[in-house]
C-alpha cells in the first residue's frame, strides 16, 4: 500500500492507521485537499479527494476522524439509515449528509466519509470554523429551527414527568456510582458527590450530580410536561456542516453528520444545549477561566445575560447564545404558549445534562470539565428559580476565583525563589 500523503503523516498514528484501513477495505486512495478542523476537540475534518480502485473515478468527500467512547455505536450505517427512514424525505435531502461508506474503526479511532448530494463541498465548513458573530447568531438560531420546526415538527408530549427522570433519560450511564463524573467531584474538585449544594464564587448552587441521581433531592418539586422526539446526541460544533452565500450572511446549506448517538422518543432540547456547551468549550481557548466562570454564573440569573454585566471578552459569545435562546422563546410562544414554564424548565434541564455530559469526559482538561459542572449548576439554579425550589443549606466549596488567584500568586512566588 502506498505511503500516506505528507499532510496525513502529521496526524496521530491511530488516525493514520484508520485511514490506511479504509483505503484497504474499500479499495480507494484518499488524498487531503483542505484541513477544515483540527485540534482542540480531538476531531479532525478534511475535504478529501477519493479515487475509486481500478476505475480511477474521483469524488470529493468530507472525511471526519475522531475518537469514540464506549457509548458510541458501531453500526453507523444502520443508525444513519434509521435517521433517513424516520425523517421526512425533505428533511433528509436538505439537512442530512450522505454516508459514502460504513464507518471504519481501529484502535479507538473512527473514520467516516460523507458527501452532500449534487453539491460541491468546497465552501462547506464545520460550524466550529466560523467566527463572525453575525454568522454564528444565524447558525444558532437556524439550529433551533432545524431541530424543532423541521426534524421534530411532529414531536410528542409526555405528561407529568419528574425532572430527575428527565435528566436520567439524557445522562444514563454517566450517573453511575464510581463513574467519571463522581470521581471528578471527589478526586479533582475534592467535593462530596452527595453534597446538596456547591459554593461557587460566594454563591450557592444546587449540586447537579445529586439532583440528576436522586428524586428526593428535589423535595416537593412538581412534575412537568415535556416534548419528545429525535435527538442527534452528539451535536458539537464539528457535526454541523454549513455554507454561506457570497454575501457571507445568507445561509445556503445546513447539514448534520455523525448520528452514532441518535435516539428517538427522547426528551428534546438536549441537542441545542449540547451545541451551546460545545461552543463555550471552544471559546475557552480565547478567554481566561475567571472571565468564563463569571459569565457562566450570569447564565443562572437570566434567560439572556445582561450585556452591561457581561465581561467584554465574552460579549460576542453572549450575543450568540442570546440568539439561540431568542429563537427557542419564539418557538415556544408560536407553538405552545400555555406550556411556557414547563418547556423553559425542560430547556434548563437540558443545560444541566449537557454540562454534566462534558464533566463526564475524562479525556478533557480539568478546566473544561469544571466549566461543564459550573454550567450544569447554573442551569439547575435557573430551573430552581423558575419553579421556586429552595436553595440547599448544606454546601461545599467548588470554586472561588479569589482563593484560586491567591494560590496562583503563592505558587509564582515559590517558583521565583528557586
Amino acid at each position: 500500500m502506498p505511503e500516506l500523503t505528507t499532510d496525513f503523516q502529521s496526524l496521530p498514528e491511530e488516525y493514520q492507521h484508520v485511514i490506511r484501513l479504509a483505503e484497504g477495505t474499500y479499495k480507494i486512495t484518499v488524498a487531503p485537499l483542505q484541513l477544515l478542523v483540527g485540534g482542540w476537540s480531538g476531531a479532525v475534518v478534511y475535504l478529501v479527494s477519493v479515487s475509486f480502485g481500478e476505475t480511477k473515478r474521483v469524488e470529493h468527500c468530507i472525511l471526519k476522524l475522531d475518537r469514540k467512547g464506549k457509548n458510541a455505536k458501531s453500526d453507523e450505517v444502520t443508525r444513519h439509515n434509521t435517521v433517513l427512514t424516520k425523517s421526512t424525505p425533505e428533511f433528509a435531502r436538505e439537512h442530512i449528509a450522505e454516508l459514502v461508506y460504513d464507518r471504519v474503526e481501529l484502535e479507538g479511532a473512527v473514520a467516516i466519509f460523507y458527501r452532500i448530494a449534487g453539491q460541491s463541498l468546497l465552501n462547506y465548513l464545520p460550524l466550529s470554523k466560523y467566527e463572525r458573530q453575525s454568522q454564528l447568531k444565524t447558525l444558532f438560531a437556524q439550529t433551533n429551527t432545524v431541530l424543532l420546526s423541521e426534524w421534530n415538527k411532529d414531536s410528542a408530549f409526555e405528561q407529568a414527568v419528574h425532572p430527575q427522570m428527565v435528566l436520567k433519560n439524557w445522562l444514563g450511564f454517566r450517573l453511575d456510582a464510581g463513574g467519571n463524573t463522581e470521581r471528578f467531584l471527589q478526586e479533582t474538585c475534592k467535593v462530596d458527590p452527595d453534597i446538596a449544594g456547591l459554593l461557587i464564587n460566594g454563591h450557592v448552587f444546587p449540586n447537579p450530580l445529586l439532583y440528576a441521581r436522586k428524586p428526593e433531592a428535589w423535595g416537593k418539586a412538581r412534575s412537568i410536561d415535556i416534548t419528545t422526539g429525535f435527538i442527534h446526541g452528539d451535536l458539537n460544533t464539528n457535526n454541523i456542516l454549513v455554507k454561506f452565500a457570497d454575501d457571507k450572511e445568507s445561509l445556503e446549506g445546513y447539514y448534520l453528520i455523525d448520528f452514532a448517538l441518535f435516539k428517538e422518543g427522547m426528551p428534546l432540547l438536549y441537542d441545542q444545549r449540547y451545541l451551546e456547551m460545545s461552543y463555550l468549550m471552544h471559546a475557552m481557548s480565547q478567554v481566561s477561566f475567571a472571565k468564563l466562570s463569571n459569565f457562566l454564573m450570569l447564565l443562572a440569573v437570566a434567560d439572556v445575560p445582561d450585556p452591561y454585566k457581561v465581561p467584554i471578552e465574552v460579549s460576542g459569545v453572549s450575543a450568540v447564545i442570546g440568539s439561540a435562546r431568542s429563537a427557542f422563546s419564539a418557538w415556544v410562544e408560536a407553538n405552545h404558549p400555555s406550556l411556557h414554564d414547563d418547556l423553559w424548565g425542560q430547556y434548563w434541564l437540558a443545560g444541566v445534562a449537557a454540562g454534566l455530559a462534558y464533566t463526564h469526559k475524562a479525556g478533557q482538561p480539568d478546566e473544561q470539565r469544571l466549566a461543564g459542572l459550573m454550567y450544569a449548576a447554573a442551569n439547575l439554579k435557573r430551573y430552581a428559580t423558575i419553579f421556586k425550589l429552595p436553595m440547599p443549606t448544606n454546601v461545599e466549596l467548588l470554586y472561588d476565583e479569589n482563593q484560586r488567584a491567591t494560590i496562583r500568586k503563592a505558587q509564582q512566588n515559590e517558583a521565583a525563589k528557586k
